[in-house]
């Protein structure tokens, strides 16, 4: 059960970090509902775009410096403020801080079992293999499993995992024994978020299927198709949303991501779960119970004209989401492109966006890391300099006119004249 006060809410609604973008979406139904929104952050830089795009004598939006990886931090920071609606968090990556800090203050949001089952990848794979949701339970990963003994028990080929991991980061492909050497030595080499698993590589497309869930009940959003870099990478290129699938296919993914949802426990709130679909049925890659990352918030809101980050409000309110008895019906098709230089190194800037001006579907630029950043990798989405998106009439559309945009652009990086 999500946990839950009889108070009647206050005006405050505390944002505990967010996603890169939504911020503005959030704010504008905040306002409309007489809320204001405090983000509590340790790094402005991170919503540049957004806050760049809100009125800065918004009275909706107050931005307040913490150490968000400090519950205590947390606490007394909303204990300030005072007078609260309730605590957001979109990330993965405070996620437990989230519920540590609703449970101290006494605020209702999602069940914490369920957001800690979900995001331990090993424990989630076990409890899907359990109730016949997984062809495989997995495994956790020990100090004293070689290539041998781990082949073994999960066979090849298979991914090697961070538990607790996010944006693709540690996520190892091995298809062969010398292989799985390699992958455990360097998962062994590795600061990991959480604890070593590994289960089957599953081939197949990627799909994501955005849910919203209240009281136990859930209603599908939509799909995102999803687009990866080759093998042994898994970078996100693209997404295109909402993909259309033929009638029995949307109800038999309808109905498994239900069971899937409760079987572990999943309540309340948005879930953004990541699943393979192959000839045989569905396999769940993970379950991260938030909103879609990237720019899905703002393409859902795109295709359906709606605003999406309404319903984070509602559930703030103690009230059922408007959302789950709204009609869907796609307007448009969007797609988005996650760009990415060609290398490590200092991010300069983009080039090419004044060919948007007369390129189909309405391309737009979303800035994820500022010029003069040091990008460190591009194996994984921390490599992310900026995401485009477009429109189209479908979703496969948009993902044409997004690529052919995407095609105009140079990313530039320090040192490329010496390249």
């Amino acid at each position: 059960m999500s946990t839950s006060v009889p108070a009647t809410p206050g005006r405050n609604l505390i944002a505990l970090e967010w996603l890169q973008f939504g911020l503005g979406r959030l704010v504008a139904a905040a306002a409309q509902a007489g809320l204001t929104v405090h983000l509590l952050t340790g790094d402005r830089g991170e919503y540049a775009h957004e806050l760049a795009r809100i009125d800065a004598d918004s009275p909706h939006l107050v931005v307040h410096d913490v150490d968000t990886y400090d519950a205590a931090q947390v606490v007394a920071a909303a204990r300030a403020i005072g007078d609260l609606a309730g605590l957001l968090s979109t990330t993965d990556t405070w996620s437990l801080v989230a519920q540590a800090a609703r449970e101290r203050l006494g605020l209702p949001g999602q069940a914490p079992e369920a957001v800690r089952l979900v995001r331990d990848k090993a424990r989630l794979r076990r409890r899907l293999f359990e109730h016949g949701l997984s062809r495989s339970a997995g495994s956790t990963v020990t100090n004293a499993d070689d290539a041998a003994t781990l082949a073994s028990r999960v066979g090849l080929p298979l991914i090697v995992k961070d538990s607790s991991g996010t944006s693709s980061e540690h996520v190892w492909l091995a298809r062969t024994p010398d292989e799985l050497t390699g992958v455990l030595a360097e998962m062994r080499s590795r600061t990991l978020r959480g604890t070593p698993a590994a289960e089957p590589y599953f081939p197949g497309p990627l799909y994501s299927v955005e849910t919203l869930t209240w009281q136990g009940r859930t209603r599908v959003i939509g799909l995102n198709s999803r687009i990866m870099s080759a093998p042994p990478a898994f970078r996100e290129e693209a997404l295109a949303f909402p993909v259309q699938l033929p009638e029995r296919a949307r109800v038999e993914a309808e109905q498994w991501i239900e069971q899937v949802l409760k079987t572990v426990g999943y309540d309340e709130g948005f879930a953004h779960t990541e699943f393979i679909m192959g000839d045989d049925g569905f396999e769940v890659v993970e379950i991260n119970p938030r909103l879609g990352g990237a720019l899905v918030g703002e393409a859902i809101s795109r295709a359906f004209d709606i605003n999406v980050y309404a319903a984070f409000v509602d559930l703030a309110l103690r009230r059922r989401p408007a959302l789950l008895d709204a009609p869907l019906v796609p307007r448009r098709g969007v797609a988005q492109i996650l760009l990415y230089p060609p290398r490590p190194g200092v991010h300069l800037g983009c080039d090419g966006m004044e060919s948007f001006a007369a390129h189909p579907g309405g391309p737009t630029l979303h800035s994820c890391l500022a010029p003069g950043t040091r990008v460190r990798t591009v194996t994984n989405q921390d490599g992310c300099v900026a995401v485009l998106l477009a429109t189209g009439a479908t979703s496969e559309t948009a993902l044409q006119n997004a690529l052919s945009a995407a095609g105009e652009l140079r990313i530039r990086t320090e040192g490329d004249e010496d390249v």
